[in-house]
C-alpha cells in the first residue's frame, strides 16, 4: 500500500464524488478510479459503495478512512518536524555556563533565542569554565559560556565580553568609603578566591593582580562559586574580585570598588566555545543571539589555535 493511494482514498471519502475528488487531486477521473480499485484489490475489501448516490463508504472504508487520516497526519507532522529541525526551529540545545555569565550576556541571548525558536528544548548546565572542555569533547553540551577558557583542540572560542575586575568589600571595611582602591591597600585583607579548581583561569587572574602590584596575598578561603565568595566577604572574612557586570547587580551587604594603581589594568573575559565542526542549525542560531565576537577570538583546529 502506497501513500498516494491513501491520499486519493481520503480525498474521495471527503468528497464522495469521483469528479470532485479527481479535480482536488489534479488527476483524471479514470486514474483516480484505478487507484481506488487497485487499493481495494490489495486489501481484499470493498471501500466504496458505488451503487449509491451520493457514494457512501462501506464499513471497511470507514475504518480505513479513520486510520489513513491518522497515518497521513503523522507523516505531515514528521515532514514538518524534519523541516523545522533542519532550519534549527526544533530540536534541543545544550548550554554549559559559568554563573557569572548570568549577570551579563546569557539572559538576553536566551530570551532572543527562545523568542525565535520556542520549540527548541534548552538544556542548561551550570558548570565551571574548566569543566566545559570535557563536556564539549563528550558531546554533553553544544556550547560553553565561560571565563577565559583555554584553547581546546577542534573547538572555536569567541570572546564576547571584556571587563575590568572590581574589588568586593564588606560594608564596614575601612576602605569601603573610598571610590577606588589600590591592591597594595588590600595587602592586609585576607583574600577569598573562586572557583575552587586547580586549573581555574579566573583565580589565576586575581592572583596576577597582586603579583603585578608587588603584593603577596594571604589566601584565607577558596569558594566553589561566586555567590559563596561574596557571602564570605559580607561576613567580614576578606576581599574577593568579580567582573564589572556582576557589580552592576549589586548587593546590600557588600560594596564594589574599582581598582587603581599597579595591577589595576587586568581584564576578565567571557567567551563562547563550541566544536568547530558542529554545524547544527540550532547552535548556529544561538551563536547569532550572542554579542558579536571581539577581536581576540580564536579557532582551534586539531592541535592549532588560530584567528577567526
Amino acid at each position: 500500500m502506497n501513500l498516494r493511494a491513501l491520499q486519493c482514498f481520503v480525498i474521495l471519502a471527503e468528497e464522495l464524488n469521483f469528479s470532485r475528488a479527481a479535480e482536488r487531486l489534479h488527476i483524471a477521473q479514470p486514474a483516480l478510479s484505478q487507484q481506488i480499485r487497485s487499493l481495494e484489490e490489495r486489501l481484499g475489501a470493498t471501500l466504496i459503495d458505488r451503487t449509491r448516490r451520493p457514494l457512501i463508504l462501506t464499513e471497511a472504508g470507514q475504518y480505513l478512512c479513520t486510520e489513513a487520516r491518522q497515518i497521513l497526519g503523522s507523516l505531515e507532522q514528521a515532514a514538518l518536524g524534519a523541516t523545522e529541525i533542519g532550519m534549527g526551529k526544533r530540536g534541543w540545545l545544550s548550554i554549559g555556563f559559568t554563573r557569572s555569565a548570568m549577570y551579563s550576556i546569557l539572559p538576553p541571548a536566551l530570551k532572543a533565542f527562545h523568542a525565535e525558536y520556542p520549540q527548541v528544548e534548552l538544556k542548561l548546565f551550570e558548570m565551571l569554565t574548566e569543566e566545559q572542555a570535557d563536556a564539549l569533547r563528550d558531546l554533553r553540551i553544544h556550547v560553553g559560556i565561560g571565563r577565559q577558557p583555554l584553547p581546546i583542540d577542534g573547538c572555536t572560542s569567541r570572546t564576547l565580553l571584556r571587563e575590568r575586575l572590581v574589588a568586593v568589600l564588606a560594608t564596614d571595611h575601612p576602605l569601603a568609603a573610598k571610590k577606588t582602591v589600590r591592591i597594595a591597600e588590600l595587602a592586609d585583607t585576607p583574600l577569598i578566591l573562586f572557583p575552587k579548581h586547580q586549573n581555574a583561569q579566573f583565580k589565576r587572574s586575581v592572583q596576577a593582580l597582586y603579583r603585578d602590584a608587588g603584593v603577596a596575598p594571604f589566601i584565607a578561603h577558596e569558594a566553589y562559586e561566586i555567590q559563596t565568595a561574596i557571602a564570605l566577604v559580607a561576613a567580614g572574612l576578606g576581599v574577593t574580585y568579580v567582573g564589572e557586570s556582576v557589580a552592576k547587580h549589586g548587593r546590600a551587604d557588600v560594596v564594589f570598588r574599582h581598582l587603581t594603581g599597579p595591577g589595576s589594568s587586568h581584564w576578565s573575559t567571557l567567551a563562547s566555545t563550541f566544536r568547530t565542526d558542529d554545524m547544527s542549525p540550532h547552535l548556529r542560531a544561538f551563536l547569532r543571539c550572542l554579542p558579536p565576537p571581539l577581536a581576540d577570538s580564536t579557532s582551534g583546529t586539531p592541535g592549532t589555535p588560530g584567528t577567526l
